[in-house]
């Protein structure tokens, strides 16, 4: 394949690393160092540059940047791009932009337009929508969903099974712009945020709670609670929020995993 590819397509350098019964369009610019796994298809326009690693069965859509290369490599004549790594089955969406240093799980997805900063890890079966932003140096766990427009502040934690609605975010700083002690919070496994959140920098949200839309999170939340306002507070168990359309509990059926449905104390 590589000499094909040579051959076939320009912009693929010769240090690239081809698999079999790849999807190629003709205008795509693959660098050095690239490695494109068997059974994936690249889309018109695609950008890949040095040390990328993407796994097999995936699908990069149109105009897409893979390993944007961090800011020192126009300052260091020693640079060296970190390694992305985009996980086997993966659908990353037309116009997303993923910088160098990152890492994503299995089954890992992009809504269009979406931009991923550099150091941002996602686990397994993740999903991040249209026009949402991780600004770098994030940790995510499996099985998130991160809807469109969500913004994900540096140093930000979350681990499994976590869902961000429309246009909630998070943030870093004490007092921007500040810089010393940016610290973003830390979300445990299976919790809900509403749409048009926002969560302040070092608060802790327990395993299993809910944000309401349109609050505004300043201090911990504990487990299992739901809460609601600006500043948000706990206003119900989890448990006792009735679905209206079913007799049963509404946030039930909201994650996939029975483990983190039950949401032990």
């Amino acid at each position: 394949m590589q000499a094909e590819a040579a051959q076939k397509y320009p912009g693929i350098a010769p240090g690239a690393k081809i698999g079999k019964n790849v999807r190629l369009s003709p205008d795509v610019v693959i660098a050095d160092g690239a490695v494109i796994a068997d059974d994936t298809i690249i889309e018109p326009g695609v950008v890949i540059y040095e040390n990328v690693r993407i796994g097999p069965s995936s699908l990069i859509g149109a105009q897409c940047i893979l390993g944007e290369r961090l800011a020192a490599w126009r300052k260091d004549p020693c640079y060296i791009n970190p390694e992305l790594v985009i996980g086997e089955g993966s659908t990353i969406r037309s116009g997303t932009i993923i910088y160098a240093g990152c890492t994503m799980g299995k089954g890992f997805q992009t809504g269009h337009r979406a931009v991923i900063r550099e150091m941002s890890l996602f686990g397994d079966n993740c999903s991040f929508g249209t026009l949402s932003q991780s600004d770098g140096h994030i940790k995510v766990g499996n099985d998130c969903r991160f809807h469109n427009n969500v913004f994900i502040a540096t140093y930000t934690t979350v681990e499994d099974n976590v869902h961000f609605y429309p246009m909630s975010l998070t943030v870093d700083s004490l007092h921007p712009p500040c810089q010393r002690g940016r610290e973003g919070p830390y979300l445990e496994t299976g919790c809900i945020v509403g749409a048009r959140v926002l969560i302040l920098p070092r608060v802790r949200i327990g395993r299993g709670a809910v944000v309401a839309g349109a609050s505004v999170v300043t201090h911990d939340v504990p487990s299992n609670m739901v809460v609601a306002g600006a500043p948000a507070r706990v206003v119900k168990a989890r448990g006792d929020v009735a679905c209206h359309l079913e007799d049963r509990p509404a946030y039930d059926v909201a994650l996939e995993s029975k483990e983190c449905a039950e949401f032990p104390n």
